[in-house]
C-alpha cells in the first residue's frame, strides 16, 4: 500500500505546485502587453499621458475634433498596444464624438506594470475621470474589447455613461478559468473580471457583439451577459466570426456610429 501514498503524496504535491506557479505567473498568462520605444510615432491623432494616483503615466492617443458632441473610450484587449487599437477603431476616428485609446500598464508607452485587479480598474476610472472633465457624461460611450470588457463593464456599472459596447466579452475570468483548469480553486485568481455582475449593476443601454464561432471565448457567455439585464442588452450575434473578428469586423464600429448619429 506504500506505492499508493506515495502516489497520492505525489499527485498532491504536483497540484499545489500547479496552483502556486498559476497565482505566480498568471500576469504573464492573462496580459501580452507589447511595447513601444520611448520615440514611437503613431500615424496620427494626438498624444497624451494621464497620471494614475501612484505617479505612474499611462499613454493617450486621441483624436479631437472642435465643437465633439461627446467621446468614446475605447479599451483593448490583451495583446498588443495603442498600435494595434489604432486599425481597430479607424472607422470612429472622423465622427463628431473624439475618440481616446489608452495602455494599460506595461503596455505600449505607458510605464509601471500591472499588478491587481484594484489597480485595473482605477487606471480605468482615472481615464474616465479624466473625460468627464471635458465632456457631459450623457455623452460618454465606453467600449471594450476581450479584455478590455471587464473594465469597459466596470466603468458602466461605477458610472453612469451613455452606452456601453462590450465586443467579444467573457462572462468573467474566472469562468475563463474554469473553462481548463477547473481543478484550480477560484480563489488563486487576482483577477476575477467579473462582466456579468458588472453588467447587472450597471444602468446604461448596453450592446454584446460576439462571434459565433469564437473558439476562445465562447457564444454561450455573451448569451450569460444578456440574460442579466435583458432589458438593457442587445446581443448581435456574429455568424462565422471568431474571436479577433469580433473588433474587426465592420458591425463594431458600425454599432457606435449608429449609437451616436
Amino acid at each position: 500500500m506504500n506505492w499508493i501514498w506515495r502516489i497520492a503524496i505525489g499527485a498532491l504535491v504536483t497540484y499545489a505546485l500547479l496552483c502556486v506557479i498559476l497565482f505566480a505567473y498568471q500576469e504573464s498568462l492573462i496580459f501580452r502587453p507589447r511595447q513601444l520605444p520611448a520615440d514611437f510615432v503613431f500615424a496620427g491623432g494626438e498624444e497624451l499621458y494621464v497620471p494614475t494616483s501612484d505617479g505612474v503615466e499611462l499613454n493617450v492617443v486621441a483624436f479631437r475634433k472642435p465643437e465633439a458632441r461627446g467621446a468614446i473610450l475605447f479599451l483593448h484587449g490583451n495583446r498588443g498596444s495603442n498600435r494595434r487599437s489604432f486599425r481597430q477603431t479607424e472607422a470612429l476616428m472622423d465622427t463628431d464624438y473624439d475618440l481616446y485609446l489608452f495602455d494599460y500598464r506595461g503596455y505600449g508607452k505607458s510605464g509601471g506594470s500591472i499588478t491587481s485587479e484594484e489597480q485595473l480598474y482605477e487606471d480605468a476610472q482615472t481615464m474616465y475621470d479624466t473625460l468627464l472633465n471635458h465632456y457631459s457624461e450623457e455623452h460618454i460611450i465606453v467600449a471594450g474589447y476581450s479584455l478590455g470588457t471587464g473594465m469597459a463593464s466596470y466603468l458602466a456599472a461605477e458610472n453612469n455613461p451613455e452606452y456601453c459596447v462590450l465586443a467579444a466579452p467573457y462572462a468573467s475570468i474566472t469562468a475563463m478559468k474554469n473553462l481548463w483548469l477547473w481543478m484550480v480553486p477560484d480563489f488563486i485568481l487576482k483577477y476575477p473580471l467579473n462582466t456579468v455582475d458588472n453588467v447587472a449593476r450597471s444602468r446604461c443601454p448596453v450592446t454584446v457583439i460576439h462571434g459565433q464561432r469564437d473558439d476562445f471565448i465562447p457564444f454561450d457567455m455573451a448569451e450569460e451577459i444578456k440574460a442579466v439585464a435583458p432589458d438593457r442588452v442587445q446581443l448581435i450575434p456574429l455568424p462565422d466570426v471568431g474571436h479577433r473578428g469580433a473588433i474587426l469586423d465592420p458591425t463594431f464600429a458600425r454599432t457606435i456610429l449608429r449609437l451616436i448619429e
